[in-house]
């Protein structure tokens, strides 16, 4: 009986591979362009397939993640195409501040090949910040800050709340407040105000993207002193005078003005709040009336009583002659 051996087989297949004119497709052969283009949340970048593996190329593109070795079983992949040659993918649904590994692929009926794997990292981005309404208000200060919501993946470094009484105030100018670094909410202190003004307030965040703005709001200062009467008109006769009430934001000071001897302050200073104001008036035994200037002054600002005295025999003014 005659043996055969099975090892003939192997060695005969290419020659009948190559009779039937058939040939086994192997994966393409393809490079990882470099990147060209970098943004917050994007960038651009591609491949070229360099050679089929004797297949059509069914589909190629670029695969990403933020760990190595990305491929095309991940949703974070682009389609650019068939067939060999260049081809440009825009990447995009980035997170800014980060480090991807890139990879081009390409597909024909043999598999998926890969590029060489390049990384890019992306830009960083402002910060997302609002500003926080303004409370406290008087006619010197108030508190306001913001809540720094996303710092753009780049750590924020400076916080705060600038102000100005032009609109759009910037944190270069010197009315700006510093607090602290990071995310989340903060207090600001605004200090140095002028009464009766209108200021424009914005919050702050600076970053390495650079410096992001909340919302601007408005504060209108109030004044710093309101009197309850800034007119009196009284009798000839010797007395004293208290029906004045002085509210203040800060401590005030009063003082006659000109040459008005028959006025005297028994009140010349108070504190913040309600004050209740006293000064005297010497008799006026003269034929003629007389008037006097009472100044109060608190912070940036004076309010001023005018004291008429009528003159001896002189009655007050009810609508009837004297």
């Amino acid at each position: 009986m005659k043996k055969y051996s099975l090892t003939a087989v192997p060695v005969l297949l290419p020659f009948i591979l190559l009779i039937s004119g058939c040939s086994i497709p192997v994966l393409p052969e393809l490079e990882t362009a470099a990147v060209s283009q970098t943004g917050t949340t994007s960038l651009t970048c591609g491949g070229t397939v360099l050679t089929d593996g004797g297949a059509p190329v069914l589909a190629r593109g670029v695969c990403w993640s933020t760990a190595t070795g990305p491929s095309v079983d991940l949703p974070t992949k682009t389609n650019n195409g068939s067939g060999t040659g260049s081809f440009t993918s825009s990447v995009t649904g980035l997170a800014p501040n980060t480090t991807y590994y890139i990879r081009a692929y390409a597909s024909n009926e043999a598999g998926t090949a890969y590029g060489n794997q390049i990384t890019a990292t992306t830009l960083p981005a402002n910060a997302s910040l609002t500003t926080s309404q303004a409370s406290q208000i008087t006619s010197f200060g108030a508190i306001s800050g913001g809540n720094i919501a996303d710092d753009g993946g780049s750590a924020v470094t400076l916080r705060g709340v600038c102000w100005s009484t032009a609109t759009g105030p910037t944190a270069d100018l010197p009315s700006r407040t510093q607090d602290g670094t990071g995310k989340g909410a903060f207090v600001s202190t605004l200090t140095g105000l002028s009464s009766r003004t209108t200021y424009y307030v914005r919050a702050y965040a600076t970053n390495a993207a650079g410096t992001a703005y909340g919302q601007q709001i408005m504060v209108e200062t109030p004044a710093s002193v309101s009197l309850s009467a800034t007119t009196l008109t009284v009798l000839a006769a010797e007395s004293q005078n208290n029906d004045i009430v002085i509210n203040s934001y800060g401590p005030w000071t009063a003082q006659v003005t000109g040459n008005t001897p028959w006025i005297t302050l028994i009140s010349i200073t108070g504190e913040a709040g309600s004050s209740t104001f006293f000064f005297a008036m010497a008799e006026n035994d003269t034929r003629a009336d007389r008037t006097g200037i009472i100044r109060i002054t608190c912070q940036d600002m004076s309010a001023d009583i005018t004291v008429n005295q009528l003159r001896a025999g002189g009655y007050m003014d009810d609508g009837d002659l004297f």
